[in-house]
Parts: C-alpha cells; sequence; structure tokens
C-alpha cells in the first residue's frame, strides 16, 4: 500500500482594499460623534493617530463568516444546529469545561474533515484548537504607514509616489438623521385614531454623525497561511471570493452601504486560486457525512 504525503507549506496572501463606500470601523464616541478606529504609530519621531482596521474584524468577515455559512448550506444544517455548534463554526466557540488531557483523534478528525476549522482553530467544551492563519490589520496607505508597507511587503514600496497624503487627509464625516413615522406624508393612513393623536409629542427625530475613511482610501493586509495544504489554501481563497461577491464589507452601517472594500490579492509564489477553491469544493463535498458526525460528536 502506498502512503501520499501531502504537501505542506507556508504563504503569504497579500491584499490591497480600496473603499468603494465610507469605512465607518468605529473605536469609540466622543459626545454624539462616533470616532474611527485608530492605532498610534511613531512618524518622523512623533507620535500620529492613524485609522485602521482591526486584524478580528477582517478576520470574521473575509474568512469565518463566509466559510462557516457556506457549509452550514453545502451541509444543509440551517434549522439544524446547536448553539454550541454554531458559536463553535461562526465565533470559534466556547470554552466551558476543564479537562487533564486533550482529545486527539477527535482533533485530527477535524483536521481531516474541516479544513476551514484547522486553519481558524476554536475552542470545544474542554479543549482549545490552535489555528495556522494569522491575518493582519488594515493598514491605512498613507504617508505615516508607507515604510510599515513597504517591509511587509516589498512589492507595494512603488506608493509613495502615489500615495504620500497623511492619513488624516483620509478622513471624512457622515451625518443621518433618523425617522419617525409621524412626520411621513401618509402617517394618517397608517396609525390608529388614538396614535395620531400623539402628533404633537416631542419627536424621535435625531441627528447621528461620525467620522469615516472616505471612499478611494486603500488599506493594506496580508493573510498568513503556515504549514496548510492545497485543499486549506483552497478554503481561504473560497472564503475570500464569497465576501467580495457579497460586498467585501467591513466595519458598521452596512445597511445603508459604508464598509464596502474592493480587494486585489496575489502571493509571492505562483498560486491557481480557481483551481484551488474547486480542490475544496470537492473536498467539502466529499466529507459532508464525516464533518456532520464529528459536529455531533465534538458538541453531543
Amino acid at each position: 500500500m502506498t502512503t501520499v504525503i501531502e504537501t505542506k507549506r507556508t504563504i503569504t496572501l497579500h491584499m490591497l482594499s480600496t473603499a468603494l463606500s465610507p469605512i465607518t470601523h468605529m473605536g469609540g464616541t466622543r459626545g454624539n460623534e462616533a470616532i474611527l478606529n485608530r492605532e498610534r504609530v511613531i512618524y518622523n519621531g512623533e507620535v500620529v493617530e492613524v485609522p485602521f482596521l482591526s486584524g478580528n474584524a477582517l478576520r470574521h468577515r473575509m474568512i469565518r463568516e463566509p466559510g462557516a455559512t457556506y457549509l452550514v448550506d453545502a451541509y444543509r444544517l440551517r434549522k439544524q444546529l446547536t448553539i454550541d455548534q454554531a458559536n463553535y463554526m461562526f465565533n470559534g466557540g466556547v470554552l466551558s469545561a476543564s479537562s487533564n488531557t486533550d482529545n486527539m483523534p477527535l482533533i485530527a478528525e477535524m483536521q481531516r474533515t474541516l479544513p476551514l476549522f484547522r486553519l481558524l482553530g476554536g475552542s470545544l467544551r474542554s479543549q482549545i484548537i490552535s489555528g495556522s492563519l494569522n491575518v493582519s490589520r488594515g493598514v491605512l496607505v498613507c504617508q505615516e504607514n508607507l515604510e510599515t508597507i513597504a517591509r511587509s511587503c516589498p512589492a507595494l514600496a512603488d506608493l509613495e509616489k502615489t500615495h504620500a497624503k497623511a492619513a488624516l487627509e483620509f478622513v471624512g464625516s457622515t451625518q443621518y438623521t433618523r425617522g419617525d413615522v409621524r412626520k411621513a406624508k401618509d402617517a394618517e393612513q397608517l396609525l390608529a385614531p388614538s396614535a395620531q393623536l400623539l402628533q404633537d409629542e416631542k419627536s424621535n427625530l435625531m441627528i447621528y454623525n461620525g467620522e469615516c475613511v472616505m471612499p478611494g482610501a486603500m488599506f493594506y493586509h496580508n493573510v498568513l497561511l503556515r504549514n496548510v495544504s492545497d485543499v486549506e489554501i483552497g478554503a481561504v481563497l473560497h472564503a475570500l471570493a464569497i465576501w467580495q461577491r457579497h460586498g467585501g464589507s467591513i466595519g458598521g452601517s452596512s445597511r445603508i452601504g459604508h464598509g464596502r472594500l474592493e480587494s486585489v490579492l496575489w502571493c509571492d509564489e505562483p498560486l491557481d486560486a480557481t483551481e484551488l477553491a474547486v480542490q475544496y469544493i470537492q473536498h467539502v463535498e466529499a466529507h459532508e457525512q464525516d464533518a456532520v458526525a464529528w459536529l455531533g460528536e465534538a458538541f453531543q
């Protein structure tokens, strides 16, 4: 009997994402104004606060959420999952019990049947499973970050020629008004007579505003895949493709069109993204029964 040894490699997927709409990845409030998530960087010996996209948010929106949703649909698990199973697939699970030993056969079966979760890792009830995927934060392409970006991805060293603007120049603002049905032109057709008597009460119309990274701004981020197989690479590429097809959203207010990113992806070594994604889809189809059985065993 011949043993097939699966080739493993470590690669980095580089991504350059352009904002197609205001990016409102927020970090707090100042009075009634929502403030962008910012990090402190050193530029010319000074500390400067620069907007960024958190690696945790990118990891979830780009890979875990679309990847888990695909598996739920592929395995016909809608309205079938327990809370523990859904938490594991979509949020990484919760460590809720103690154990002196790891269940190695259970981990090995998960890695064999569910390559996406071999990459992402997570927590079963009584043990933590480490992953093999690191997602960087989204670094705003601006004057203050150009040196950092060039070190992370030498292929982008020329960005200095076209993106040498200060971070502050990419920050804009948004303002919206919350509606009040009593102000609608057809309010009398909608409201009961008793409700119409309240027309003169204080309106709940409210102006709310906040900062945003303006459309046209760019972010550099990457995905490091450590010691992975072709099927596992395909799992990531497949999830990224789904994320882009559904608008490539990040941050809040996607319901009103915010947070759309258009991303260009490349790797330092040749990859056939389509072929790798197809391999992953075929793997998912071939291991359906074993994957569903594992979810049942792991979260009895």
